[in-house]
């Protein structure tokens, strides 16, 4: 008989999770370190699942202690936001699961757990006993995913690998560079966007389970997944042998599809169809330009671009950006302001959609990847270290004296 995979209820009365999330009863147990795994169970715990990220005894995730990113030096409350922006909303367990009292542990929340993440290489899940027939022999209908660095199978699957040599792998660095040296875009992207896409992978797993009544492995890699963000470019090599044009502001074959200084920053402009050309001309008070031979259409622009550009160029140097935007959106024009990063934490717009919110902890950042039936995102904090091993083991069935003798032990923190 299929087993009914319906929400357990049990499993969402923790502090902090609304029975009213889209993942309310799902039970997540993550074994990750760094950027990509982290955020695979940061996207199901902001959508309400119950993430019990679990720690090694004596060595705290190497997160909570990251002293710089891309330039920028941390105090102690910056430490505090790194952590946080990774594993926000999810409950801390340090155990040490390599240990001959704690694989027991590891396998009791395993088989109450709808769902394991990590993304530690194969050959060191399969060292600890946490590979997926282990696994899956502790609870058959387990959602198992990994996320890889290379690639899940193939010469280089179980090469060590991260953000910088993923996006150098697979081609990232290169689409995004101007010119022939390579170009690293900081902010771990690569981490992030793997890290997204393995709850992807995690939700279609739920899904299939819930049709087969079976457990199954999901997963996806660096490479993977940018080879998906960067479908166009790389299907264009594949399919036409052509390369895309690298993005030069003043050197694009449409000058229309571009961005321009203002007076005072800068502008995106998207013109990709004939009649936007007499909108756009009338909107921004060119209109005239229609009368010069040269620019009498859309495929005229495109044709004179080296002598339309500079025209264009001059008249929108001499209004801000806001007046721009305002006249051109107002015409029903693809127009933006090009943002400053620090811009967006004040941006009314972001704002409205709670796109960035204050957490419990004071922290800023996006409480959800998606919004779901109007649900935008848990809003917790991150816990300590091990600030839920005796709330865990307890609804493991653990006792006070038993939960005891295990910290005695070293088993747990």
């Amino acid at each position: 008989m299929m087993r009914d995979w319906g929400v357990d209820q049990k499993a969402v009365e923790h502090e902090g999770i609304d029975v009213e999330a889209p993942l309310a009863g799902i039970r997540v147990v993550e074994l990750s370190m760094y950027v990509q795994g982290p955020v695979a169970g940061l996207t199901l715990a902001s959508l309400g699942a119950d993430v019990v990220k679990i720690e090694q005894v004596d060595q705290a995730d190497y997160m909570r202690n990251f002293q710089s990113a891309f330039g920028v030096a941390f105090d102690d409350r910056g430490r505090e936001w790194m952590y946080a922006s990774l594993n926000r909303n999810k409950r801390a367990l340090t155990l040490d699961i390599q240990s001959e009292a704690g694989r027991p542990i590891f396998h009791k929340l395993i088989a109450g757990a709808d769902v394991f993440i990590s993304n530690l290489r194969e050959a060191g899940l399969a060292w600890i006993g946490a590979d997926p027939e282990t696994l899956h022999g502790v609870n058959p209908g387990l959602v198992y995913c990994r996320g890889a660095g290379f690639g899940m199978r193939g010469p280089l699957a179980d090469d060590p690998c991260q953000d910088t040599v993923g996006m150098a792998y697979g081609g990232f660095m290169d689409i995004t560079s101007q010119g022939e040296a390579p170009n690293y875009p900081p902010g771990s992207m690569s981490d992030i966007l793997t890290g997204t896409n393995m709850a992807s992978g995690v939700m279609a797993g739920l899904l299939k389970r819930a049709r087969t009544g079976k457990g199954c492995v999901v997963g996806t890699s660096q490479v993977q997944a940018l080879i998906w963000l960067q479908l166009q470019s790389i299907g264009i090599a594949a399919n036409v042998g052509k390369r895309v044009e690298p993005f030069n502001h003043d050197r694009t074959s449409n000058p229309l599809f571009t961005i321009y200084q203002t007076a005072d920053g800068w502008i995106a402009v998207a013109v990709l169809m004939s009649p936007q050309w007499p909108t756009i001309a009338r909107a921004a008070g060119l209109a005239h330009l229609m009368d010069d031979p040269r620019f009498a259409t859309f495929g005229r622009v495109l044709a004179n671009r080296d002598e339309f550009r500079p025209l264009m160029a001059a008249h929108l140097r001499q209004q801000t950006t806001h007046h721009w935007w305002e006249l051109l959106r107002a015409a029903g024009i693809w127009v933006a302001p090009v943002n400053r990063i620090e811009q967006l934490a004040t941006d009314e717009h972001v704002l409205a959609n709670e796109y960035l919110v204050s957490f419990d902890d004071g922290f800023v950042g996006p409480p959800s990847p998606f919004d779901v039936d109007g649900w935008r995102g848990a809003r917790g904090r991150a816990a300590q270290y091990g600030e839920h091993t005796d709330a865990v083991l307890t609804e493991l069935g653990y006792d006070d004296e038993q939960i005891l003798q295990f910290k005695a032990d070293g088993v747990v923190w």
